[in-house]
């Protein structure tokens, strides 16, 4: 009952009064504790409290992702050496080539040379070798375009391809010399005093004369005869001369077949490289050098 009249109490003041001092004054009075704080408004803001005490220190967060690549740096300005310096660069540059050797018979050092007209060959005593073998580590049953061009290594076994050697032996006079050595470790050379190989449009035939030595000449049965490999067949013989043996021949100038082939598998025994004097050859080396 208490509750149903404060009820109507409070509806009457709040229809005809704002909510007063006195419409409090009278809740407080005539409502028990149950509808009291219904009425009740906020009083006035309180003194500041004194500071608490401090909490206890809270978990430790995750860590947080790692930050993105950032974004690449402008380049920096390139040194430029200016038209003094490049003047410079450009002189050095053609003395370089003016004291470059023509060939290996103007050459002061042995070992590899880059020659005027860009040729890279190997140097021994003013001669140009362009065939050596010794070890067979090299394969020499190779396609036209690896002899035309060259292959192995100058420090090894190589060959060193025809298009330089017609590049070198085409002007001025040239000799020839062929080195070998057996497996029983004889010695046998051959000099021609003229030696040249043409040029691919008539198939690198070689020209080859004027034999002094003690190997026997071997060379002039291949004398006027293009080079034929085992996809070029330019033979005299009614098959492959390269293709030969099991295919153990190797390119060479040859007729029908050969009196001499030094680029065949390497080896005592077998179809091996010939020469038709003695033992097969262990160690060859062919070198030219032109006046």
């Amino acid at each position: 009952m208490k509750t149903l009249t404060c009820f109507v109490l409070l509806v009457t003041y709040r229809v005809t009064m704002t909510y007063s001092q006195q419409c409090r004054q009278v809740t407080s009075t005539v409502c028990d504790d149950d509808v009291t704080n219904v009425s009740r408004q906020k009083g006035d803001k309180g003194e500041i409290g004194s500071p608490g005490k401090s909490g206890s220190q809270g978990i430790k967060g995750s860590k947080g992702d790692s930050g993105g690549v950032g974004e690449k740096g402008a380049q920096g300005e390139s040194c430029a050496l200016g038209s003094f310096g490049n003047d410079i660069i450009n002189r050095l540059a053609y003395l370089e080539d003016f004291f470059r050797p023509d060939s290996c018979t103007n050459a002061l050092l042995d070992g590899n040379q880059f020659l005027r007209n860009g040729l890279k060959v190997y140097c021994e005593d003013r001669w140009t070798i362009f065939q050596r073998r010794f070890d067979g580590s090299v394969n020499f049953q190779r396609t036209w375009d690896e002899y035309k061009l060259g292959f192995g290594n100058s420090e090894g076994e190589f060959w060193l391809g025809l298009e330089a050697v017609h590049r070198l032996t085409r002007r001025g006079k040239c000799d020839l010399r062929v080195e070998l050595q057996n497996f029983d470790d004889n010695h046998y050379w051959a000099k021609y005093s003229t030696f040249s190989v043409d040029s691919e449009a008539d198939l690198y035939r070689l020209y080859v004369g004027g034999y002094t030595g003690n190997a026997t000449d071997r060379l002039e049965y291949h004398n006027n005869q293009p080079f034929t490999t085992m996809d070029r067949d330019n033979d005299a013989f009614g098959r492959n001369c390269a293709s030969e043996h099991d295919g153990e021949a190797g390119g060479w100038w040859y007729k029908s077949c050969y009196y001499s082939q030094l680029n065949g598998f390497w080896g005592e025994n077998g179809r091996s490289i010939y020469w038709t004097s003695g033992p097969r050859p262990k160690v060859t080396a062919m070198k030219f050098r032109c006046d």
